[in-house]
């Protein structure tokens, strides 16, 4: 058994505009609570670029979940 932490699980909030969101601290603070190994960020998500952040998100970075 491996001594190094698991990869976190990626989810994000995705918007435009997004950095109001609180959501990154609520899921943060429960994650810590459940002891869930995830990060949750802000996607800010100019429409034209829509395509490509959700693409990268889950393809690129391995992301699970997207709200």
């Amino acid at each position: 058994m491996s001594n190094e932490p698991a990869t976190p699980d990626r989810y994000a909030v995705i918007g435009f505009p997004v950095k109001h969101s609180y959501s990154p601290f609520i899921h943060g603070m429960f994650a810590r609570q459940t002891k869930q190994n995830l990060t949750y960020r802000l996607l800010e998500t100019p429409p034209d670029e829509l395509t490509t952040i959700v693409g990268r998100f889950f393809f690129g970075e391995g992301g699970k979940g997207l709200n």
